[in-house]
């Protein structure tokens, strides 16, 4: 088959944006290097120009994307999409997300397959913003989503909360496949810090790293060491970084606090080997990729009980489940793995096993069971 994906995918020498772009790169190079079939990514990025490039057997085709593509109905970007799909004349188009690369994959006459990675809706709910630009933004997402939904008949859960989620639309035939992670997760040597909590996430509200923060000011006086390590972008809120930091320097936090923005793959690989657990105190999450990772690296985590998390993490078993918004009940659990050395063994000796449906061979093997379906 001649595979066409659409979705994000990163620059040469740009590090990962995100678990939507990390599960692009680990299916389009899992097709390439462990089936036959002739694989295709169009991507499409901020400031640059058309191209097509080649990194190794897979093609990727690069196309220029607008500031305000919303304010066109994302018409230049499905359009430029289309074109490369009618080139390339695919057996099958998956297209990841449900925004434009969704739209263009459903515009084209070849059988396409649509991943959902989040649920725009209830993100547009938990996303704290209030200025009307922003919460247009937001809603014209969710709507943009909703329309999507309706055109689409064949989709991927990675998770049982897309289809509760999205269960209104009866028409479309659900295939449960979750996101895959990188096999190198698998073969980190595990050598955790003492006290050392990593938590993988963007700086933005939704993601409530200032939870966090709060939960670690009732803690560093029992535990001196403990350390979080905050491994994400700070640029797309810098009101919501600046009140993390502000959060920091009140409860002077500064020497266990750390920002570590952006981690390039072998730089998160590393803080993985180092954690003595993962934390994710989000208000909405779907499927997190860093989740998938962490358990297949042995970490414990330690997360909220939202969206399908509680689908990843087995409370008492690999982690520990918390409600959201709630520091002081996220310390408790923070205070429970650190005082219990032997119970978080177990949690980590766990986690690397529940971790194996994410293993990029068993994923490959359901999508193309699905992709060959299509094409029959």
């Amino acid at each position: 088959m001649r595979i066409l994906i659409m979705g994000p995918y990163p620059l040469p020498d740009a590090p990962l944006a995100g678990g939507q772009q990390a599960a692009v790169v680990d299916l389009a190079q899992g097709l390439v290097h462990r089936s036959q079939h002739e694989v295709h990514v169009a991507s499409a990025h901020l400031g640059i120009t058309p191209t097509t490039e080649r990194q190794g057997s897979l093609t990727i085709h690069r196309l220029p994307l607008h500031g305000r593509r919303r304010l066109r109905g994302q018409r230049h970007i499905r359009r430029g999409l289309l074109a490369i799909a009618y080139r390339l004349q695919p057996d099958i188009i998956h297209a990841h997300g449900t925004s434009f690369y969704a739209a263009a994959a459903l515009d084209a006459p070849q059988p396409a397959i649509i991943t959902v990675h989040g649920i725009t809706y209830r993100e547009a709910q938990h996303s704290h913003v209030h200025d009307l630009k922003t919460q247009l933004v937001w809603w014209y997402d969710a709507l943009f989503e909703a329309w999507v939904l309706r055109r689409a008949r064949h989709c991927i859960a990675i998770s049982p909360q897309v289809r509760q989620a999205f269960a209104r639309y009866r028409h479309i035939h659900w295939h449960d496949i979750p996101n895959p992670i990188d096999d190198l997760c698998f073969q980190i040597p595990r050598q955790p810090q003492p006290g050392r909590l990593l938590l993988p996430a963007r700086v933005i509200p939704r993601k409530a790293i200032d939870v966090a923060i709060r939960a670690m000011a009732g803690l560093t006086g029992q535990y001196p060491y403990l350390q979080l390590r905050i491994a994400g972008e700070t640029e797309s809120d810098p009101a919501f970084v600046q009140h993390c930091r502000q959060l920091v320097a009140a409860n002077q936090l500064e020497n266990h606090v750390h920002f570590l923005g952006v981690r390039r793959r072998p730089q998160l690989l590393d803080e993985y080997r180092q954690a003595a657990a993962v934390i994710l105190p989000s208000h909405q999450e779907t499927a997190p990729i860093v989740i998938a990772e962490a358990l297949a690296a042995g970490c414990p985590v330690i997360a909220t009980t939202v969206g399908g998390v509680p689908d990843m993490i087995a409370d008492g078993e690999t982690g520990l489940l918390v409600p959201p918004a709630d520091p002081p009940a996220l310390a408790a659990a923070l205070r429970r793995f650190l005082s219990r050395p032997q119970e978080a063994a177990r949690w980590s000796a766990n986690a690397r096993h529940a971790a194996r449906i994410y293993r990029l061979d068993n994923v490959l093997a359901q999508t193309l069971n699905v992709y060959q379906q299509l094409f029959r």
